[in-house]
């Protein structure tokens, strides 16, 4: 256990951590300083004396990282006071996540906290900013390993510390070696002609006549893309029978489309899925989202009705396997799974050597949400070692 400081800072430990706890959430939103700079929060944690003083900490770090969910949820549910729902989800996650720590008064504690956030439901289902991004940052290419190494040293540190001063130092080289001679090894880049392409095209609406137009547009921005895998960013369209007709008639002869769509299943239950499209083939959903927005789209403890578009509800696909697309093996990360260390964690299994990453975040503007999701897929894909090809709907 950390408890030794200079006197200076021993009286103002806990007011310094929250700040600096705060500053840590907020760098998610600035470039990759967010996984680079997370692990700090496990020292800051540690040097606490109590319990509450651990949580308040950690809930300090989760609140300002999420800030940006109240705003997203009034604007994704509409008019009708959801910001308290909003608020709701954002306080509760939060303080689900932050209640861990507070037990963390060692650092295999802290190692214990960081595995089970990541892969023990519910938590896992929210885990956002986990400091197991850092993984991706120190040890590229290295997948299951580097995060085992990380734990490893968090778990250790005293000790390695205390058998041998120069412990750190070997840990900096380390790490600086992984960043150095990884590139030589790995293939970080998607085929050259391969493109994500980004829209602007906002949500869909309950007017056929607006979806059809919106559909035309996207379809023929598509279609005058040079690439020959294009892929499109999630939930473009229901992949209803006479939408999934039109979209291929307009893919271009030897090109491949990857569209991303509420795909129906069974009644009144849809797939947040990726559609494969090609001229003479029958379409085929090739991937669907691990977990999709809980709450919003994923609410197993509901059956849906029909009624209302609301009412429709998401299946989640707790694992799946790369597929092969054109001569790669390619695996996605749809949207909201690009925040979840669980979902990486199975990525990092198999390193594929695309990383498709769909989203659909018109209502996520002005939140925040859109720059953790792109520093989350910047640290776990460099962990799997695997390019990554980004397609946004805005």
């Amino acid at each position: 256990m950390i408890r030794t400081l200079p006197a200076f800072l021993e009286r103002y430990r806990f007011p310094l951590a929250l700040g600096l706890a705060v500053l840590l959430g907020l760098a998610w939103m600035v470039g990759y300083a967010g996984p680079i700079l997370a692990v700090l929060l496990i020292p800051l944690v540690l040097v606490q004396k109590t319990a509450f003083r651990r949580y308040a900490v950690a809930v300090a770090y989760y609140l300002a990282g999420s800030h940006g969910i109240p705003l997203a949820s009034a604007v994704f549910f509409g008019p009708g006071g959801h910001y308290m729902e909003g608020i709701a989800l954002w306080v509760t996650s939060s303080d689900l996540l932050a209640a861990g720590w507070s037990f963390a008064d060692k650092p295999w504690k802290a190692a214990l906290v960081l595995i089970f956030d990541a892969i023990v439901p519910p938590l896992s289902f929210f885990d956002w900013m986990s400091p197991l991004s850092a993984s991706g940052v120190f040890f590229p290419g290295t997948a299951i390993l580097g995060v085992l190494l990380l734990l490893i040293i968090v778990a250790g540190f005293p000790v390695f510390l205390r058998k041998n001063p120069n412990s750190l130092a070997y840990f900096a080289l380390f790490a600086v070696a992984c960043n150095v001679f990884s590139p030589v090894f790995l293939n970080s880049k998607a085929p050259a002609d391969w493109v994500g392409l980004n829209t602007h095209m906002g949500p869909s609406t309950q007017s056929i006549m607006k979806n059809y137009q919106r559909m035309t547009e996207w379809t023929a921005q598509a279609a005058r893309q040079k690439g020959r895998v294009i892929l499109l960013p999630e939930t473009m369209l229901t992949w209803w029978q006479g939408n999934a007709d039109y979209v291929q008639t307009q893919v271009p002869k030897g090109h491949t489309w990857l569209v991303g769509a509420s795909i129906p299943l069974k009644k009144y239950w849809f797939a947040d899925g990726i559609e494969e499209v090609r001229q003479g083939y029958k379409p085929k959903m090739i991937f669907a989202s691990l977990l999709p927005v809980p709450v919003s789209m994923w609410r197993p403890w509901e059956t849906p009705t029909g009624d209302a578009f609301g009412q429709m509800n998401y299946k989640a696909f707790w694992w799946q396997k790369p597929v092969e697309i054109d001569g790669e093996s390619t695996w996605a990360e749809i949207c909201y799974d690009q925040l979840l260390p669980f979902t990486w964690l199975e990525a990092s299994i198999y390193q594929p050597q695309v990383i498709l990453a769909t989203n659909n975040v018109w209502w996520a503007r002005n939140t925040g949400i859109p720059q953790v999701q792109r520093a989350s897929v910047w640290a776990w894909s460099r962990l799997s070692g695997s390019a990554v090809l980004e397609a946004e709907n805005g």
